[in-house]
């Protein structure tokens, strides 16, 4: 099966020429994007490893059709905005990837430490010499209680790293997991309403879209810390920005945020400027750390995304049933 690879990163290439072998994929390794530019050289390639990188429109969509592909393997999780109902009536298949759920859930507490310990403050003062203990008083975990938005794969390796915190621990599912200890299942407003930290672990939908908005935020308590490892747009950017110097929200750790695709992936030099302005004034505030989408990147996942991608286009040569086989 001939494939074609877009967006491959040089850290990704042992992974690449690893897992291609093994599933006998003769596997073309291309490190444009795939956009309406690139979208032309896909014919000849039945299947395609590809990111979910906001350039898959409609209008590439409709290329890929045109020039025979038959299957679209994401080496990503996320897959909103991909019109996956297109795809599927004219007989395109796609796939999404699992990956170390580690990745995540351990990036996401360090998140929580290091706004509970102000640590950017800190590292900040510490650059003009400022050594005294100024307001960088902290909080300990074991006085908190942290509500988990979304109990999946991540959100239960979350749970399992809190757990020797000694922190209460609540959480909040549409479908709610049997299988995990010591936390309690509450509901979406008790969660706003009761915890300290709140951590985001859910998917991105028409439903989820914005459910930390002002008006949750206002359910929330004083000085509550948030965190979002998981989509930007589970956030209403502006309400956050706004109850920060409100002073609502006392400290944030932001690792994705709308409007991302325009910012991470690229080296803003002197003369690519950073023109989001929400993410630049996100950056501007001293209790909350922002980084650029970068939690899941370990050499663990790279490595899990690669071969679920491979592994996927694999299943389908061979007429298997593809377990991360996605449907509209």
């Amino acid at each position: 099966m001939r494939i074609r690879a877009f967006s491959a990163r040089p850290d990704e290439d042992e992974f690449f020429d690893r897992f291609s072998r093994e599933y006998g994929h003769d596997l073309v390794k291309d490190p444009r994007p795939l956009n309406i530019q690139t979208a032309a050289d896909t014919r000849g390639f039945e299947g395609l490893s590809i990111v979910q990188d906001g350039y898959l429109t409609d209008d590439v969509m409709q290329v890929l059709i045109d020039n025979g592909v038959k299957y679209l393997a994401l080496r990503t999780i996320g897959y909103d905005g991909i019109n996956v109902k297109m795809a599927n009536d004219h007989g395109v298949r796609l796939s999404h990837a699992g990956y170390s759920a580690y990745s995540v859930a351990n990036y996401t507490v360090m998140m929580i430490l290091m706004c509970l310990r102000k640590a950017l403050y800190i590292l900040m003062r510490s650059h003009t010499a400022d050594y005294s203990l100024g307001k960088a008083e902290g909080r300990e975990m074991q006085n908190m209680t942290v509500g988990v938005i979304g109990t999946g794969r991540i959100g239960k390796a979350v749970i399992k790293n809190l757990s020797g915190f000694g922190c209460k621990i609540i959480a909040y599912d549409i479908c709610p997991s049997k299988d995990l200890d010591n936390v309690e299942y509450v509901s979406l407003d008790e969660l706003y309403r009761r915890s300290d930290i709140i951590t985001l672990h859910t998917f991105l939908s028409e439903d989820t879209f914005h459910m930390i908005d002002e008006k949750a935020i206002a359910r929330m308590k004083d000085g509550v810390t948030i965190i979002n490892c998981a989509r930007g747009a589970l956030i209403d950017t502006k309400a956050l920005i706004k109850a920060i110097e409100d002073g609502k929200v006392g400290s944030a750790g932001i690792d994705c945020f709308e409007g991302e695709d325009d910012v991470i992936r690229t080296d803003h030099n002197y003369d690519r400027r950073v023109t989001n302005h929400d993410y630049i004034i996100l950056k501007s505030f001293q209790n909350t750390i922002v980084s650029p989408h970068v939690a899941f990147y370990t050499d663990q996942a790279v490595s899990d995304m690669v071969e679920c991608s491979l592994r996927s286009l694999s299943q389908f040569e061979k007429g298997e049933a593809v377990p991360l086989e996605i449907h509209a």
